[in-house]
């Protein structure tokens, strides 16, 4: 009876920690559920894209005539296009839509209410003087940071899908500052000794580039996307080389040039990302110049590694595919990292 009594009882706790167990599977699945329900929502989908690339064009080309546009993608149904108008806003010192930022700052959603911070802090430190100097300090103390703080910048890479944090957008706003005045020939040395550009490579990137003339840019940015591991700075690489536009093409279909016939000769190529990267800065450019080259990639697209199969690279013909129908129809976008780079 007793032996009885005591497998009852070793039973019930054996029930008990099923029990507990399977609530605590149930429990991970709803939140890697939801995880992924998050993820899906902050992907970027074709309209949310083609407003961030038409965002980083008004910013490129400085146009402070877009005033109506920029207040309508203030509006906008996605919390990443109203952060980054609001810092377009910013960079460009429209202050006829400095109440906008103001009520985002208080009322939306936690990374648009950074980015309209930044955003007002930028657009304070543009509107009080043209000292690039004089902006950088206006610009930290509106945000009440020391340059020491903003060695938090990039944080949130190390996490799984964040939104760029507040000191990584802070961060890029005096990289664009630093980088403007160095195209003009102003003197920001002193600045970029004190501020810690190297803990986000968009910022790093865009102050190395503001020193080179256009052909020595496009050279270094194909050489990093050819020769430098296939990670996510070589995507920001390849934003910069579309940026440069229709004069980085040539130097582009040279390189692809060379690949493709690597290609022809081994079966292979030792480039990995290289190719998808170099077929989408030119699908990001837009000149019809590419569509051999890109034609020459969807008939033999070769593979990116050595196989004795040689089996074909659809992820390589896809690419070329996807990037003349995007060249015929006219329709431009950036990169999937455009709204690190801009």
């Amino acid at each position: 009876m007793k032996t009885l009594k005591t497998l009852f009882k070793f039973g019930v706790h054996i029930g008990v920690v099923c029990g507990i167990l399977f609530a605590i599977s149930s429990v991970q699945q709803i939140v890697r559920g939801q995880g992924e329900h998050v993820h899906a929502k902050r992907a970027i989908v074709p309209k949310e894209g083609e407003a961030i690339a038409l965002l980083r064009e008004i910013a490129k080309k400085r146009d402070r005539k877009e005033v109506n546009l920029l207040l309508k993608h203030l509006n906008h149904e996605s919390e990443r296009v109203r952060a980054m108008a609001a810092l377009v806003v910013g960079r460009l010192g429209i202050k006829e839509l400095e109440e906008k930022l103001s009520e985002m700052s208080v009322k939306g959603q936690e990374h648009e209410r950074d980015a309209a911070k930044v955003a007002l802090a930028r657009l304070k430190a543009e509107v009080s003087t043209n000292d690039p100097s004089k902006q950088v300090s206006i610009f930290l103390r509106e945000l009440r940071l020391r340059p020491n703080h903003l060695k938090m910048a990039g944080w949130e890479r190390k996490a799984h899908d964040l939104p760029t944090s507040f000191e990584t957008m802070a961060l890029r706003e005096v990289a664009d500052i630093v980088a403007e005045a160095n195209k003009t020939g102003i003197e920001m040395s002193a600045w970029e000794r004190k501020i810690p550009f190297e803990a986000d490579y968009p910022s790093w990137l865009k102050v190395k580039l503001s020193k080179m003339g256009q052909k020595e840019r496009i050279s270094y940015l194909i050489q990093n996307i050819l020769t430098l591991r296939p990670t996510w700075e070589r995507e920001c690489d390849a934003q910069a080389l579309a940026d440069e536009g229709k004069a980085a093409v040539p130097a582009i279909i040279s390189a692809l040039q060379k690949i493709h016939n690597e290609i022809k000769l081994n079966g292979f190529t030792k480039t990995r990302g290289a190719v998808r990267l170099l077929i989408d800065a030119l699908e990001c450019i837009g000149d019809e110049k590419a569509l051999p080259i890109l034609q020459a990639f969807v008939a033999q697209p070769g593979i990116l590694w050595y196989h004795p199969q040689k089996p074909i690279d659809h992820f390589t013909q896809a690419a070329a595919k996807v990037a003349i129908q995007s060249i015929k129809s006219g329709k431009k976008r950036g990169m999937p990292s455009q709204s690190d780079y801009w």
